[in-house]
């Protein structure tokens, strides 16, 4: 087990940071990505998608850390989220595309990022004395 120590708001804040650049990158017109592969975008769509997810369960937001059911909620949650993200893609002005491809790598790279959640646990808050 990873423990992270650091407080919730901070984690949340590192969440909604990563999901601004995540949708500002996937949404900036007329990108192109080159590389020495063919298709380098995948490889990219299952990282940045795993970090999300990972980033989105170890928040809080969706429950408590490391259990089974934040995982899969912070899961589902991503698969509604990668479709919008997918979709909106296809807005003319973007001079973007969609593709079944590009989705199906979001949905690897949240199933990746979503299990590794269930190695992280937080240190629990403190609690004030009353």
């Amino acid at each position: 087990m990873i423990t992270v120590p650091f407080p919730r708001w901070l984690r949340i804040a590192a969440f909604a940071g990563f999901a601004v650049l995540l949708f500002v990158g996937t949404h900036w017109p007329k990108l192109r990505i080159e590389g020495p592969i063919p298709r380098p975008d995948l490889v990219i769509h299952l990282v940045v998608f795993g970090m999300w997810a990972l980033l989105l369960c170890v928040s809080g937001l969706l429950g408590e850390p490391g259990r089974l059911s934040t995982t899969l909620k912070c899961f589902a949650v991503g698969l509604v989220y990668a479709a919008i993200d997918e979709s909106t893609q296809m807005i003319p002005s973007l001079g973007r595309y969609a593709a079944m491809d590009d989705y199906l790598f979001n949905a690897l790279g949240l199933a990746i990022g979503s299990g590794l959640s269930l190695l992280v646990h937080t240190k629990p808050e403190p609690r004030p004395l009353r």
